[in-house]
């Protein structure tokens, strides 16, 4: 009994279904985890304990009689706190949000309830969820489970310090530019970001779901890959109810032997930490002794999909961001992005000259992003951004590409207070938003002693933060990133499987 959390899903769901463990003893175990831990993480802010132990109790009564809820019988699990679940509120850690009464559960919180999964409680996110520090003035601030001078990641940071600390067998959380794969990284779990159109974020922003040329996603943070196939298929199936999707394939029938798989260790535009490429060369190591042909792929045009990104995600002033903060004061993270989105060219122009007098690298360059207005500038994206999805699929094409394989970003984790300094760590997670492939992570190592030592800085802000992050990695989990063609995620959750060291 006292090592449930160390079980996948799918085997606590074998023990339940065959009543070698019941619902509620896998349900208290987990509670009890949460409760150990939490003080010292802060990761689960909304507890549902009572309710769960019910809907446990409930699960062993139709158990002994032969009878079962659905796929997730008596299976617990933590969701995202911006997912709606009536009886709690989404705040999107925005303080106008406190007394939010949702009418209806989210479509896939209620798929997966439905097929008798149980909610143990809400995890933290970012203030509006936007950038990788998990912090708020509703809830406070998550630390990382196996550093806490280092951030959980975001903006479904409190899923990944929960689960990452084994408190939770899995996690539900959603993506814009890594919001599920940072969080797995830097806290040493494994997850999925699906292809765009099979699980479209069904999170309120305003009065509805965010909607744009870029569409955030729901996805699954897990322990054990075989996880992630099972919640993602339930979600899956619940998306299709409402856009037109191909079924999940099945993980198991993929033969690493058969495929062509490109990686490459550095975006150009932010070097990654030497440990973090081991991590990445020692993954390309372990599937040629899979059999599978590993070969570098250079991904085109990285600029122009760091361009597209942050055009369409900072387009006209903001607005929407405003809107929903009612007067509150931003924090750091997104403070300067609200700040450069509403400044004028002339403000703009002057600031790109001063970050660049002051040895500022990578400032300039996204200053420029900003001040796109209208819908004929978003119109003009859309075509962009098509256009590039098709030019990146060829180049796949050419080349056999079935899966790439890279960096979750630059450093292996974030340190508090610093991600208004570091961005998103590179291109390397909002390229497969941009691109609308499925993307997952898994952690292959650990940054060993040896390997925690600072890069040479100038006086670039983004470099020194880095040099300081890196001096204090020791121990720190090292992941990779695993992405492939739209719709075929199982091949991401099979490289996962066969690379992810829980």
């Amino acid at each position: 009994m006292d090592t449930l959390h160390t079980k996948s899903a799918v085997e606590l769901g074998k023990l339940i279904s065959t009543q070698q463990v019941s619902s509620r003893q896998v349900t208290q175990h987990f509670i009890d985890r949460i409760e150990e831990v939490n003080p010292h993480l802060n990761a689960v802010v909304i507890k549902l304990y009572e309710a769960a132990l019910a809907k446990a109790d409930l699960a062993d009564s139709l158990t002994s009689k032969g009878e079962s809820l659905g796929r997730l019988h008596g299976l617990p699990f933590t969701i995202k706190e911006c997912l709606d679940l009536r009886g709690t509120p989404s705040t999107l850690g925005v303080e106008a949000r406190k007394t939010d009464a949702p009418t209806a559960d989210d479509l896939y919180v209620d798929a997966l309830l439905n097929e008798g999964g149980i909610v143990l409680g809400k995890t933290n996110v970012p203030q509006l969820m936007v950038f990788i520090e998990c912090v708020n003035r509703v809830y406070g601030r998550t630390n990382n489970p196996v550093n806490s001078a280092f951030s959980p990641g975001g903006s479904s940071g409190g899923e990944g310090a929960i689960v990452g600390a084994k408190a939770s067998p899995v996690g539900i959380g959603t993506d814009l530019g890594g919001s599920v794969r940072f969080p797995a990284a830097f806290c040493g779990a494994c997850s999925i970001k699906p292809t765009t159109g099979r699980s479209f974020d069904q999170t309120r922003f305003g009065d509805g779901p965010f909607v744009g040329v870029i569409n955030p996603v729901t996805g699954v943070l897990a322990n054990h890959a075989e996880d992630l196939d099972l919640f993602l298929n339930v979600i899956s199936n619940a998306g299709a109810t409402r856009w037109t999707a191909p079924p999940l394939s099945d993980f198991n029938a993929v033969d690493i032997s058969k495929l062509k798989i490109g990686y490459f260790l550095s975006d150009g535009l932010f070097e990654p930490m030497a440990a973090v490429k081991r991590g990445v060369e020692e993954s390309v190591a372990t599937l040629r002794g899979l059999g599978a042909e590993v070969v570098e792929f250079a991904p085109p045009g990285i600029l122009t999909a760091e361009e597209i990104f942050y055009r369409v995600s900072t387009a006209n002033e903001a607005s929407l961001f405003d809107s929903i903060l009612e007067g509150e004061k931003p924090l750091p993270q997104l403070a300067n992005m609200m700040m450069l989105a509403k400044a004028g060219a002339a403000k703009r122009n002057v600031a790109r000259k001063i970050a660049g007098l002051f040895g500022q690298r990578s400032l300039p360059r996204i200053i420029s992003y900003f001040g796109g207005k209208g819908d004929e500038f978003l119109r003009e994206w859309a075509k962009n951004l098509e256009t590039y999805v098709k030019q990146f699929e060829a180049e796949m094409e050419r080349r056999g590409i079935a899966a790439i394989i890279s960096p979750v970003c630059a450093l292996p984790a974030f340190m508090h207070n610093t991600t208004d300094r570091v961005g998103l760590g590179g291109t390397y997670t909002i390229l497969y938003n941009v691109l609308g492939f499925p993307a997952g992570t898994a952690r292959v190592s650990t940054v060993q002693d040896d390997e925690a030592k600072p890069r040479k800085a100038g006086f670039d802000i983004r470099e020194r933060t880095a040099a300081k992050t890196e001096a204090m990695s020791a121990g720190m989990p090292l992941s990779v990133q695993i992405a492939a063609r739209p719709w075929r995620e199982d091949i991401v959750i099979k490289l996962i499987e066969a690379l992810h060291q829980r």
